[in-house]
């Protein structure tokens, strides 16, 4: 009888010669009281397990010491452990820590303060939510509403949440096959190829392609054979796009700025709302606050998340008021959502981001993280692409340059050898062969020469293994 996954991973971890004892108990207990389908052992074929951080640093339970380039996956912007967001927890906690979903003072400031800071000059109205998938939920659910229109255009390569509602946004096979079948992936979901140039899959270059994939959306959507509609019916069943302005998931992969323009205008030409998820790409980590302000195109709704809470959980959706503006009382319900205590922190985040400079630090550091970034890819014939904003970093792995073949094994590899020696960055990718860095955006340009000394010696450990040099 073929052995159960966590009885694969269990040998795995037991056998184990690098996993000292304290790490080794802990991710046998997690294995035998919760469940492999967690998506730890994706990251890492020995998984730390990690007891505190501080800065840019955490520890595990044996003492390790590693660079985080996790960053609670782009959740820990200000970093680990600063006191300013304790006080706060302590303060409001005793204060007020939560009065269900309803209005209180610190509510009432974060919203006014969201609709102030994101894209866009028009009026706009927020529902505070408590995760990326309720407010891609939430998103989804009130464009059909006030458009009255069915279909959902998305791309492949996206990571929008993994619950019933919002899996089918989601470009992961390996998740689909879990939900048996994906109910929303079921219904009025189309979707198409980012703006992935390294592997463009028209196998155009750019920027002479003329952006291909968004002219390829334009042709489908300019016939009546597709269930997008009939513009010569004067029909459009399409509710809304959603887009990453940079995919996160699939790798950090950087589109050119002119994407998400063109995405922009396809919008207006056949009058469907522009959703921006920037739920990972949001709050500083490009080097400006929103990752769509690189490019200057604006959305009809822009969804935040993971940092905005700073480790509390907390999201948002924000939208032209006009999308809002007729929902009638029990629309929706949540009982944490836009909770006293979550709000407290979401303002004292933006609070320390204004007071620390945290966004003009990020692309300052960016900078000096090109030259660090541009120089290793030189070094290593392995490194096939990498892409870059501010400090938002994937690099891609290959085994030839030429031919641009995967290197999947090889990046685990890289990523393993990483860990041990003391710096944690996650791999990912379309071919699972991206790795991804996620720093808090504390990261100093001494953290980045700490980060590429030990990824220097990591990846040249396995290109001299593979023969690679």
């Amino acid at each position: 009888m073929e052995k159960k996954p966590y009885e694969k991973l269990l040998e795995r971890i037991s056998d184990s010669q690098s996993l000292p004892p304290k790490n080794k108990q802990g991710i046998t207990d997690f294995l035998n009281d919760e469940h492999p389908g967690n998506v730890l052992f994706t990251k890492w074929s020995e998984p730390p397990l990690i007891e505190r951080g501080k800065g840019m640093k955490v520890w595990d339970v044996d003492g390790n010491e590693y660079i985080d380039c996790i960053g609670g996956f782009s959740t820990m912007n200000i970093g680990h452990g600063d006191q300013r967001i304790a006080d706060v927890l302590s303060e409001q906690y005793m204060k007020l820590a939560h009065w269900f979903d309803f209005p209180t003072p610190e509510r009432l400031r974060l919203v006014r303060r969201l609709i102030e800071m994101s894209p866009g000059s028009y009026r706009k109205k927020v529902r505070l939510m408590l995760s990326g998938s309720d407010a891609v939920e939430m998103a989804i659910r009130t464009a059909r509403n006030y458009t009255r229109k069915t279909h959902i255009i998305s791309f492949y390569g996206a990571y929008h949440g993994q619950n019933t509602a919002t899996m089918g946004f989601t470009g992961a096979g390996s998740m689909h096959r879990w939900f048996n079948p994906v109910p929303c992936a079921d219904h009025c979901i189309e979707r198409f190829p980012y703006a992935y140039c390294y592997r463009c899959p028209y196998e155009m270059e750019h920027p002479s392609c003329d952006m291909h994939c968004v002219k390829v959306i334009d042709k489908m959507m300019s016939t009546g054979q597709t269930s997008l509609g009939n513009p010569y019916a004067n029909v459009c069943n399409v509710a809304a796009m959603i887009v990453e302005p940079m995919q996160s998931s699939s790798g950090y992969i950087v589109p050119p700025d002119e994407f998400l323009v063109r995405l922009r205008e396809l919008a207006d030409k056949y009058g469907f709302l522009l959703i921006f998820d920037e739920i990972q790409t949001g709050m500083g980590r490009t080097g400006k606050m929103f990752a769509s302000q690189h490019s200057g195109a604006v959305p009809d709704i822009t969804l935040l998340g993971k940092a905005l809470g700073g480790g509390v959980p907390m999201s948002a959706c924000i939208a032209r008021a006009e999308i809002f503006d007729d929902l009638a009382p029990g629309y929706t319900v949540s009982t944490y959502a836009g909770s006293a205590l979550g709000c407290a922190v979401s303002n004292k985040v933006l609070d320390i981001f204004k007071e620390d400079g945290i966004v003009e630090k990020c692309a300052q550091t960016g900078e000096y993280l090109e030259k660090a970034v541009r120089k290793y890819s030189e070094a290593h014939p392995i490194v096939g692409a990498y892409s870059r904003k501010g400090v938002f970093l994937g690099i891609e792995y290959v085994k030839n340059r030429e031919t641009k073949e995967p290197a999947p094994k090889e990046t685990m590899e890289i990523v393993d050898a990483a860990r041990a020696k003391g710096l944690l960055a996650q791999m990912n990718g379309y071919h699972n062969n991206r790795i991804s860095f996620v720093p808090p955006l504390v990261i100093t340009n001494s953290d980045v020469d700490g980060i590429f000394h030990i990824l220097d010696r990591s990846t040249s450990e396995i290109e001299k293994k593979y023969g690679m040099v």
